[in-house]
């Protein structure tokens, strides 16, 4: 069963797009004071901490574990199964007290049986991971302009970067937002956000080359039309793969446990805000840019006048024939309002309007032509008599008729 109807019904995203525009100016706002004002909560792996490495009894879970550190203020630790009954748990650093004080609450709460190690971690680690996640976001951003620039077109390469940035700071917005803490989980899943918002965009951008091919001087479509078209053509596809993606992500949201949610909360974040920006955000933008091209711009000015003139057709019903020129139509004299005329002075006016008819005038014969004296006088010839034995004109048309091979043939006895 589709869970969104194939045809969708169609839907002006490109009318409307001052109204997501304001919407996801808001929401990167917000995102932007809260990076600027609450900042992210980076991880031991980014600031430097203890690490623990105990050994536990056998049966123990991780959520055993995890109450027990939280019960001396260590909610946000990040435990880790290393063995067998061994964990590596990883808190903001300690001094001896501190220390002192989880080794008892494991004992005591966590089945502890020894503790394998205790080390201070440095930033250092964390520090090469969020070089390299720069590196590698650059590089992303470079493959995809080169990519889509010859695939498609340069407009459409910087769009699609614009909508890369938008869910990226969208993301770590909600990050600080809410307080979340910012594990290498989470730079790994933000990479993985760009490819899935990165495909959505380019199945959308493909359609739109397609149609966009097909538009001529002749059609009665603006560019802004065919991206419209474009985005409705694949509107159930693109909300039905982004629901199927966020079902399995939900699903380790709500029972995936602790760490596997650091994974799963930033990919249900941008999968929401890659498919909004792939939708409603990035064709809007590459539907203006294309229209301030001269091609595109004649386009928009031919369809609106094509419109104006089936407006006034329409409003108008049919078009009048223009009067000749040097001939002004007269205007009727005003009747004052309430009176009715009158069925003499009715009729008047109808005679005056009418054309003059033609006077029937009986026509004067004309005189007969009266012939000379000496013509009337003189008798008419007679015809000359035809000389006997002269063929006349009926044996001359049977004798036409009777050549050689006319006739019916004699049969042979």
């Amino acid at each position: 069963m589709r869970l969104i109807p194939r045809r969708p019904e169609h839907f002006d995203f490109i009318g409307h797009r001052y109204v997501w525009f304001t919407i996801s100016g808001i929401v990167m706002l917000v995102a932007i004071i809260a990076l600027i004002v609450r900042g992210l909560n980076f991880g031991i792996d980014f600031t430097g901490g203890t690490e623990l490495d105990v050994k536990v009894k056998p049966g123990t879970s991780i959520s055993v574990v995890r109450d027990a550190t939280s019960s001396v203020g260590f909610s946000t630790a990040q435990i880790q199964v290393s063995g067998n009954n061994q964990f590596v748990i990883r808190v903001p650093k300690l001094d001896d007290a501190k220390k002192a004080q989880l080794t008892d609450a494991l004992k005591t709460k966590a089945n502890l049986v020894e503790v394998l190690g205790i080390n201070n971690v440095g930033p250092g680690w964390g520090a090469q991971v969020s070089r390299q996640a720069i590196i590698a976001l650059l590089i992303f951003i470079a493959a995809v302009l080169v990519y889509v620039s010859v695939r498609f077109e340069f407009k459409m390469a910087v769009t699609a970067v614009i909508e890369i940035i938008h869910d990226s700071v969208i993301t770590i917005g909600v990050y600080a937002l809410l307080g979340r803490q910012v594990t290498p989980a989470t730079v790994i899943a933000v990479l993985t956000i760009l490819g899935y918002s990165l495909y959505d965009t380019i199945v959308i951008f493909d359609r739109i080359k397609e149609n966009g091919d097909l538009l001529t001087r002749q059609s009665r479509q603006t560019y802004s039309d065919v991206v419209n078209d474009s985005v409705n053509q694949v509107l159930g596809r693109s909300i039905n793969t982004s629901l199927i993606t966020l079902i399995p992500i939900l699903s380790i949201l709500i029972f995936g446990g602790p760490t596997l949610t650091a994974f799963a909360f930033p990919l249900f974040i941008g999968v929401l805000a890659g498919t909004y920006s792939s939708i409603i955000l990035a064709p809007p933008i590459l539907a203006m840019w294309k229209e301030t091209e001269p091609k595109y711009k004649a386009y928009r000015e031919q369809a609106q006048r094509r419109q104006t003139r089936d407006a006034r057709v329409t409003a108008g019903g049919a078009i009048e024939a223009p009067m000749p020129k040097g001939i002004v139509p007269k205007a009727k004299p005003a009747q004052p309002a309430g009176k009715k005329p009158t069925a003499a002075k009715a009729q008047a006016q109808k005679k005056a309007a009418a054309p003059p008819a033609r006077s029937q005038e009986k026509p004067v014969p004309k005189p007969a032509a009266v012939e000379p004296a000496d013509k009337a006088a003189s008798p008419k010839p007679k015809p000359k008599p035809k000389p006997q034995g002269a063929p006349t004109s009926k044996s001359q048309a049977k004798s036409r008729t009777k050549g050689p091979g006319s006739g019916k043939k004699k049969k042979k006895r």
